[in-house]
């Protein structure tokens, strides 16, 4: 694979651990496969240490489990798809409460903004685009730690709904997005709640409809 060049705006680290992300949740690498540290810094076109500072951070995030035996990309399976439903419930709720009762007139400005770029976005795009929804309304929060939380529970769950989500699942996944969105937009927390207790029913039922 070609050699990862120098970014001034990103360590070598965080490349690689951008581009491992990628090929995991989007299944370039299959779940179950077992790789040496060799084999990913041959495979991503880096040194050894990048790699091992991006496995780790990756392994926060429950994409890779590191033991002995190499670095296995986890299995796909409901029960913990649910799991972590659980947790991010939560932690949305969370971020969007604060997020209300905090909002300034530049997340305002960056919520419209994710709005405005949504409507066209085909299924990658789209993932890309949630992540972009989870920091701007992370930051639009004020608290420091609600990104890292949500950072460490979407991988998976990105890659569970990249796997089994057809057309008609990421229509309707937009449109649950973007309510919340707008909630947000207009401060309505009663609106907001509804929004995202819809999202996680939706996304339950999105789970144990694909069981492995």
């Amino acid at each position: 694979m070609k050699k990862l060049k120098k970014n001034k705006n990103k360590s070598m680290a965080e490349q690689v651990y951008e581009r491992l992300e990628d090929l995991i949740v989007f299944c370039k690498i299959e779940p179950g496969t077992i790789l040496t540290e060799s084999e990913i810094s041959e495979m991503i076109g880096a040194g050894r240490t990048p790699v091992r500072e991006a496995l780790i951070l990756l392994s926060k995030s429950f994409l890779v489990n590191i033991s002995r035996s190499g670095v296995q990309i986890p299995e796909m399976h409901t029960s913990i798809q649910l799991q972590l439903l659980e947790v991010r419930h939560s932690i949305l709720s969370l971020c969007v409460k604060c997020a209300i009762k905090r909002l300034s007139e530049i997340d305002k400005v960056n919520i419209k903004n994710l709005l405005e770029e949504v409507e066209d976005q085909g299924d990658v795009e789209f993932l890309f685009w949630l992540n972009k929804r989870h920091e701007v309304l992370a930051k639009a929060s004020k608290n420091q730690f609600i990104l890292e939380e949500l950072k460490s529970v979407q991988g998976l769950s990105h890659r569970f709904w990249y796997f089994h989500a057809q057309k008609e699942d990421h229509e309707a996944g937009k449109k649950l997005h973007i309510g919340i969105l707008k909630a947000v937009y207009d401060q309505d927390i009663d609106k907001a709640m509804e929004c995202v207790n819809s999202l996680m029913e939706y996304l339950e039922a999105f789970t144990r409809k694909h069981t492995l």
